[in-house]
């Protein structure tokens, strides 16, 4: 399950990545897209969001730099057993520490909304990252298909 998330969130990360290196990617937009979709399918209510959506980036900002660091050691060669070791176990200390951070801040989620309302949240950004995974695949293959 852990690495099931992390897998899902890395792939998200590529498109995100992927639609960057193609000159179009807009950090802002695809933010107040999720903030959109999230508002949508949650029912936030003003209030809620105002209260909310300040914890949650905050979150998101801090979770981006232990997935570049991540990004970093899972793109690194060992030239070693003891280097592959390493490289092992220092992912493993950030997943930990991403864990513990996310902790903290459902935490702090809480305190704001509904333990009802933030499991909602957290449901409803799973399915944006699938849904828009999905929709940046499917313009690659066209876009595939089209240069053919």
């Amino acid at each position: 399950m852990k690495y099931r998330r992390i897998i899902l969130l890395f792939c998200a990360i590529l498109c995100m990545a992927s639609t960057y290196a193609q000159g179009k990617f807009d950090p802002d937009k695809m933010r107040a897209e999720l903030h959109r979709f999230i508002t949508a399918e949650t029912g936030l209510n003003q209030q809620e969001a105002a209260r909310f959506f300040p914890v949650y980036d905050e979150m998101r900002n801090k979770q981006r730099g232990y997935f570049n660091r991540l990004r970093v050691l899972h793109n690194t060669k060992p030239s070693s057993e003891r280097e592959a070791r390493e490289l092992i176990d220092k992912a493993d200390a950030l997943e930990v520490q991403l864990k513990q951070l996310e902790h903290r801040y459902h935490v702090e989620m809480l305190k704001v909304l509904s333990g009802v309302k933030v499991m909602q949240v957290l449901e409803a950004e799973r399915k944006f990252h699938r849904q828009t995974f999905r929709r940046m695949a499917g313009e690659t293959v066209k876009g595939k298909r089209a240069k053919r």
